[in-house]
Parts: structure tokens; sequence; C-alpha cells
């Protein structure tokens, strides 16, 4: 895997080119990453996930709130690797790369570029200025140029095709569920351990405050249950939990925090990076006439999961999911 510049080892051959945005990297981007190994497979070439970074959107006046991303770079790197990309190049999309014609864009980034032998893309795929090159374009200047296009169609469960809006939607309601069906895998939030003020221990709750990038998507205020994973003696431990996401209303708190409360849990986890993997949303966030209050909502919450009667039954079936191997290799690389 590489990063932003391909380096000549790569250049010597000339690659499948699976090309999109691909934030999430959900069961749609996936279907496509198939498509692009198994062409791969077939005429020797590896596979290059070609993405950009930030998101369209944010450069093109219509943000919509993508500042923050499903998968910011990192873990999409990491994730493309499990999924069959051999090599990642994550282009800055800057305002002279969105003034770019898509014939310019085609012929100065993927032939001149990265040696395009094939491009496996998107049904909605868009490229150059305005967005004004499509699949059907890149088709015809494929054939005048020497290399195939293959054009996946959507992807659909319950009858609605998967996409990152879908996903980002479902995640602002809180419906962590729904976005783990999308995505094939819990949602992720990591950060660091970071110190907070210290009021969920002497109310006989601690919690580990996780310091998210900024650049990574919150899902909506409300406590959720979950799994915390983190390292210890270099081995990764993971271990059911209840996350709350929110302003910490009865202690009057400002901005959004994310803090993780591990049952049981008996250790200090200061300054170690934490992933925690959300399941099922527990309940609002709510303003408690006092902190005893809040402690013995937080007791009946671990109290109701350990139950396994969560709508989902998320508690019970929390150990069956799997994780590609690049959220391991993310806490790997996070070591202090």
């Amino acid at each position: 895997m590489v990063g932003k510049d391909l380096d000549s080892e790569v250049l010597r051959d000339r690659v499948v080119a699976a090309i999109g945005v691909f934030d999430g990297l959900h069961l749609g981007h996936r279907a496509l990453i198939s498509e692009a190994k198994r062409m791969s497979d077939e005429i020797g070439s590896p596979v290059l996930l070609m993405t950009f970074h930030p998101h369209p959107r944010v450069l093109t006046g219509d943000p919509e709130g993508h500042e923050r991303l499903l998968t910011p770079p990192d873990e999409k790197m990491r994730l493309a690797e499990d999924y069959g990309a051999s090599y990642f190049l994550s282009m800055d999309f800057t305002r002279e790369l969105a003034a770019t014609s898509p014939e310019d864009f085609v012929r100065d980034y993927l032939v001149r570029g990265v040696n395009v032998a094939h491009v496996v893309c998107g049904f909605n795929f868009k490229f150059g200025y305005r967005g004004k090159g499509t699949p059907t374009d890149l088709q015809r200047w494929g054939a005048e140029q020497g290399f195939g296009v293959t054009v996946v169609p959507p992807f659909e469960i319950r009858g609605e095709t998967v996409s990152s809006t879908r996903i980002r939607s479902a995640l602002k309601a809180g419906h962590v569920g729904e976005a783990a069906l999308l995505l094939g895998r819990p949602y992720c939030l990591y950060g660091q351990v970071e110190r907070g003020d210290g009021r969920g221990r002497r109310i006989g709750i601690a919690t580990s405050n996780i310091s998210v990038p900024p650049d990574k998507l919150l899902p909506g205020n409300g406590v959720y249950a979950a799994y915390a994973r983190f390292l210890r003696a270099g081995e990764i431990i993971s271990l059911p939990s209840v996350v709350n996401i929110g302003t910490r209303p009865t202690f009057g708190g400002e901005g959004v925090r994310v803090e993780c409360h591990i049952p049981g849990f008996q250790g200090v986890l200061y300054g170690l990076p934490m992933q925690v993997f959300l399941l099922e949303k527990i309940r609002d966030e709510f303003l408690f006439p006092d902190a005893s209050s809040l402690g013995e909502q937080v007791l009946a919450d671990i109290e109701f999961l350990r139950s396994g009667m969560g709508p989902d039954g998320a508690w019970r079936k929390a150990g069956s999911f799997t994780l590609p191997g690049g959220y391991d290799r993310m806490l790997q690389a996070n070591l202090p």
C-alpha cells in the first residue's frame, strides 16, 4: 500500500483502477472493489484504489456536513487493503483538480498518471469540471486510449441503493444497527483516551474520554451499546461497553464528547488508542436532576443490555461480528 504518491515500482505495472470517493467503504463499494479484483485476476494487473480527499462536496460549495467523513483517509486506506486493493492513492481534491476537464482528467491522471489498464467505477460516478464526465464518456475515451471500463450497477439492500448518504442519515438519527447493515460491519469511532473531569469516577462509573479525530462523523447524541477495543500488553482486548455521545447536560457540558464506560473493567487507559464499535442505540441523552440520578440510569442501561432485551438483542449478538484486519493495524500503529 502507498499513500498520495505512487512510487516507480507501481508505475512499471499497468493497474486496474477502482475509482470513486469511497466514503465508508460500504457494501456497495466492496462490490465495486470485488469486480476490480476479478478483473485484476483476469488480466494480471494489480488493483489500485483511487480516491479523493477532502470530499469533493467540500470544495464545490455544497458540503452538507461532508467535512466529517465516515472513513477518513487512514481508515479508508487500511480497509481498502482488506477488501482487495494492492495500492491506494488518495488524490488531493484541489480547486485545480476540480477545474480539470473530464477529457484532461482521463489523459493526465488515468493514462499518464497511473498507467491504467482497466477502470472500474460506479453507475453514478462523475468526474472533471462540474462533474460533467460520466461513465459513458469514460467508456468512449477508454476505447480510444487503450483501457477497458466496467460500470458497476447499484447495490441494493431492502430495495434501496446502499450509499454513503443513506448511512450518514442513519447515523445522524442514531440508527447504528441500520448503518452496520449497510457498511457490513459496526460503525467505528476511535482516538486516544484523554483525561476527563473525573465526574464519572466520583459516582462509581468511570469513563474513558475518546478524542475522536475532527474529520470523523459522529452519530447523533445518545447512549449506545458498543464494544470497546484497546491494546494491553501487546494484546487486543475487546469488551462490551456503554458509550455516551453528547454534551453531558447534567453537568452543564459544552461541546460533544465521546465517553466510554466498560462495566467491571479495572485499569488505566489514559494515552492509549481505543476503538468503539457501535451496535445499537439504548436511549437519548437526558438532563438528570443530579449526578446520583444519572448514575442510577447508567446502571439500569448496563443491566438492560446484559439481559439481551435491547431492540435488536445487541448484547447477545455483540461477539458475533467480524472486523477487517485494518482495525487491528490501526490500533497497533498508534502504540505510544
